[in-house]
Formats: C-alpha cells, sequence, structure tokens
C-alpha cells in the first residue's frame, strides 16, 4: 500500500494569499463602517456677534452661523428659529428667512433645505425675521405707495424749476405718521438683556440641536434703532437708509 503524503493547509501559499486579500479587504472596508455607526449629530458655531435691526419695526436679526455635520449619515436642515426672551418675560420667535453667500453679501437667497454630508460645513450670514401676515403686508404696500408717489412728484415738480436739484424733499406729514404708528405698534427691541435659543430643525429628528446664548442691548442702541426722522424722506420705508448705525450686540453664554 503506497502513502500518501500529507501537506499542512498552513504551508500552502495559496491559502495565505487567500487570507492576506480577505484582511485587506476587510481593512478597507474599516473607515466607511466607522463612518456609518458615527451617530448622526449637527455642530452649531454661531459668531460672537448678531447684528441687530428692523424694517418698520418689524425686528430682525443677522447671525453668521456654520453648520457641520459631524456624523456619519446625510441631515438636512430643514428650518432655523430664533427664539429671544427679553428681561420682562416677553418673547418673540424670528424664523430664518434668507442668507447671504460669504464673499457675495449683496445678493440674498431664500433659506430652504439645506442637505449636508458627513463632515461637510455649510457657513453663511443669515437673516432672522418674522413673517408678515396680509393684513400688515397689504398696509405697508400702500403706505410705501403713497409715501413714494408723493415725493417723486414734488421731486419732479422742483426738477422743472431747477433742473440741477439733487437734494431730498419731504414727503407730506399726514402721509409720514401712519407709518410712524406702524413703527411704534411693531418695534419691539427695548434696552436690556435677551436669552436667545437657536433651534436648528433637521431630518432625521435626531439630529436637531439647540444652542442656547445671550446678548445685551443699550439705551443708546435703543436709540439708534429707534430713529424715524428719515422716514419723511422715505429712507428706510421704501429704500434703504444708509445713514443708519448698525448695532452689533457681542453673543454670550453659548451653550
Amino acid at each position: 500500500m503506497v502513502a500518501v503524503e500529507s501537506t499542512s493547509i498552513f504551508l500552502n501559499w495559496s491559502f495565505w494569499a487567500v487570507v492576506v486579500a480577505a484582511i485587506a479587504l476587510i481593512l478597507s472596508q474599516i473607515p466607511p463602517i466607522l463612518l456609518i455607526i458615527r451617530s448622526t449629530h449637527i455642530r452649531v458655531e454661531p459668531h460672537d456677534r448678531v447684528m441687530i435691526s428692523h424694517w418698520l419695526g418689524n425686528p430682525s436679526v443677522n447671525l453668521y452661523l456654520a453648520l457641520t455635520n459631524t456624523g456619519g449619515r446625510k441631515v438636512s436642515v430643514l428650518s432655523l428659529d430664533l427664539k429671544l426672551q427679553m428681561e420682562d418675560g416677553n418673547s418673540f420667535s424670528l424664523p430664518a428667512q434668507s442668507f447671504q453667500i460669504q464673499g457675495n453679501i449683496q445678493n440674498s437667497f431664500l433659506f430652504t433645505r439645506i442637505t449636508l454630508k458627513p463632515d461637510e460645513t455649510w457657513s453663511n450670514f443669515v437673516s432672522f425675521a418674522p413673517h408678515m401676515d396680509t393684513t400688515d403686508e397689504r398696509k405697508t404696500k400702500q403706505l410705501m405707495k403713497e409715501l413714494r408717489n408723493d415725493i417723486n412728484q414734488k421731486i419732479a415738480n422742483k426738477l422743472k424749476a431747477n433742473p440741477a436739484f439733487n437734494g431730498k424733499l419731504e414727503a407730506e406729514e399726514k402721509l409720514v405718521l401712519p407709518i410712524v404708528d406702524f413703527f411704534d405698534k411693531h418695534n419691539k427691541w427695548r434696552a436690556g438683556e435677551y436669552v436667545v435659543q437657536l433651534h436648528v430643525n433637521c431630518e432625521p429628528k435626531k439630529a436637531s440641536i439647540t444652542r442656547d446664548f445671550r446678548f445685551t442691548i443699550y439705551e443708546s442702541d435703543v436709540q439708534d434703532l429707534s430713529d424715524v426722522s428719515r422716514y419723511k424722506y422715505g429712507a428706510g420705508v421704501y429704500y434703504l437708509d444708509n445713514e443708519v448705525t448698525p448695532v452689533y450686540p457681542q453673543i454670550k453664554n453659548v451653550v
């Protein structure tokens, strides 16, 4: 009987080639696996100052935000909301309405769903302002139209007498007073400390996050924000008031 020589599998180079290939395949999959098992999370980093302003009293906040997807799956940011609480207990909310791309602050874009891949960052200036109801929107359009028409007519008459005229003309007081009254009814900025919650609403919902911070508005800031003396020229009503002094409170105690 002829003895058959047995060879250990561990001495077979083909076996070890398969083992090495299998280990290489496993190791190549570790980074994607680690990425997938990372928790779903958004990191929010606000700039250390906000810009406070208003339009006919309706408050607005401009804030530079950096949103980073630090999780392992795609996340959609559905909306951003600011809730501001004043020292007297009153509060109001401002949803994100638009954003300005860094380096192109002259153009605004409507804030819509933002989708972030893992480790992707979205950073821009975001404008928060209230939604105007139909009644207020209709009223402001009418007030603006009447003021603009009155001023334009006066300028046209002035140019007929003096073609070189390049100054400002005041609208009739009866047209200015309703605009000032509208401002008074909608103005919310008061001197004092504001407690702010920034809500980042995401999909999936577990990625949503809230950041808390504070800022202070001083009496001098309120005076600047309450200056309606140029409404009679149309400034800050139907065209941008370049003489307005921006208010930039510093953010404190970001949590």
